[in-house]
Parts: structure tokens; C-alpha cells; sequence
């Protein structure tokens, strides 16, 4: 396969993934600008996916040259699922505290390249950025240590 069939490929994938974003979006609700709705989120996500998509199908049919495609590595998807999964599960029951440094912990792994001092620091800022722009900016209760705060 070469690397302009696998963009048109890529592509078109996230073009599905968006529809698959946007379409219930819809009936979730927007909400206001002070408060947001449930449909705001999926609908951002879909957009994002939609552009990606729209630029790698450009991207292809451009001409590029194609070069081969490297063999599939699946340590990297599987610890990045690894991660969404374990957020999901414990962002409720656990807290922020522990559902992001979690998170981001094990999607570390997915990067032999990336050392634990750099995903421990991460965790920390991004454990911060996520209470400050859900909890206090977009007030969505969550619990910042479940049981205790």
C-alpha cells in the first residue's frame, strides 16, 4: 500500500467518525455561551475529525508520490485505548486526581521515547488544567478526589 492510499484511506475514516460525532450531537443540545450543553463537545470533536479527514483525502489526491506504509504497530493504539478506558471508568468513581494521572500515565507507555519524569509532571499540569477549565470554567460536577474533595 502506498502512503497516498493510505492517507485517502486514514482520510476517509475520520470523515465516518465525524458523522458519527456530529449527527447525534444534534439532538443533545448546545446550551448557551455561559453554560454549555451536552451536544457542544461531540460537535467540536466531529469538527476536528471532519478537517483532519477533509485534509488527508486533499493530501491524496494532491500527487504525492507514494512511499510504502511501515508495518502497523499496535502497542501504541492499545495503550492509548488502555488509557480512555481507564479515565472512563474511574473519573466518577476515583476523581480527577486519579482518572487524568492515570490517564496519562498509561498512555505514556505507549512511547518507548517518553520517560516517567516527563509523564508524572504531565500528569500534574494537565490533572490542574482539567479541574480549572471543567470544574471551575465550565462548572461540570465532578469530584476532584472522589470520597474526600
Amino acid at each position: 500500500m502506498k502512503l497516498s492510499d493510505s492517507d485517502r484511506a486514514a482520510g476517509l475514516l475520520y470523515l465516518i467518525l465525524a458523522v458519527c460525532f456530529v449527527v447525534p450531537a444534534i439532538g443533545y443540545g448546545f446550551g448557551s455561551v455561559r453554560r454549555l450543553g451536552a451536544g457542544v463537545f461531540p460537535l467540536v470533536v466531529g469538527l476536528l475529525l471532519a478537517l483532519v479527514g477533509l485534509l488527508l483525502v486533499i493530501r491524496s489526491l494532491v500527487g504525492h508520490k507514494g512511499a510504502a506504509v511501515a508495518e502497523m504497530n499496535l502497542r501504541t493504539p492499545a495503550y492509548i485505548v488502555a488509557a480512555l478506558v481507564f479515565a472512563a471508568a474511574t473519573l466518577r468513581v476515583g476523581g480527577i486526581a486519579v482518572a487524568v494521572p492515570g490517564a496519562v500515565l498509561i498512555s505514556s507507555r505507549a512511547s518507548r521515547d517518553f520517560p516517567i519524569s516527563h509523564a508524572l509532571g504531565l500528569a500534574a499540569l494537565l490533572t490542574v488544567f482539567v479541574w480549572l477549565v471543567f470544574v471551575v470554567g465550565f462548572s461540570v460536577r465532578l469530584p476532584f478526589l472522589a470520597g474526600v474533595l
